[in-house]
């Protein structure tokens, strides 16, 4: 189950329509994420103008559709072969020829055939374990060229606070329809993630009470 608009939709169900029903119907959800989440849309546009992104975690895709308009190549990369089927489906109902697809068997190990100049993990790297996370980052590290600016949407320590503290496997009961695992990110441990070659460029929270979400973003230096 994926987010879609205000609910949660099943890829398997969006791919038994028919192109003209999928895009009205990925339309329809496309008002709430432009609603909800526009001032992303307009920033990291601009952001990325000109850059080769990598996206793990992508959803429905539509990120993507809106920042490889101004990218010169846009890469999702995914752990589903279903998703993946998805988003080559409706990145092509919206014409999109910059793209690629990567399907990672295993996460921390996965050879990509470029470097990129830019990275982009919405709501994904908090869904497990810091450990692994971290393993999974050092090996994105290594496709990811000096001066690439990486983006990371995260949970703030105040919504896991407000949550009450819960353990990292009953969090995502608050957050997510149940997800397995979830953390919060302070800054500390967003440092820890990604290490001593990316300086912090922005911090921004926002969503309810301002401690929904977090971005965190970085420029890689070295």
């Amino acid at each position: 189950m994926l987010p879609g608009g205000r609910d949660r939709v099943r890829i398997e169900s969006l791919l038994r329509y028919p192109d003209w029903l999928l895009k009205l119907r990925y339309k329809w959800f496309a008002r709430f994420w432009e609603a909800e989440r526009g001032w992303e849309y307009k920033k990291y546009s601009v952001v990325f103008q000109g850059r080769d992104i990598l996206e793990i975690g992508s959803g429905l895709g539509y990120d993507g559709i809106k920042y490889s308009a101004s990218a010169t190549s846009y890469t999702y990369a995914e752990l589903n072969l279903v998703q993946v089927d998805f988003l080559k489906r409706i990145t092509a109902i919206y014409n999109r020829t910059n793209m690629g697809f990567e399907y990672m068997e295993d996460p921390t190990a996965h050879v990509f055939p470029k470097q990129y100049s830019g990275f982009y993990a919405h709501g994904v790297l908090h869904h497990v374990p810091f450990d692994l996370a971290k393993q999974e980052f050092e090996n994105i590290d290594k496709y990811l060229a000096p001066g690439a600016y990486c983006v990371f949407l995260m949970y703030p320590k105040e919504r896991w606070v407000a949550a009450g503290s819960p353990d990292f496997s009953a969090f995502g009961n608050s957050t997510d329809g149940g997800c397995p695992w979830t953390e919060y990110y302070d800054l500390e441990k967003m440092q820890q993630l990604v290490g001593s070659k990316y300086k912090l460029v922005d911090v921004s929270k926002w969503g309810h009470q301002s401690i929904e979400f977090v971005n965190y973003e970085f420029v890689k230096v070295v």
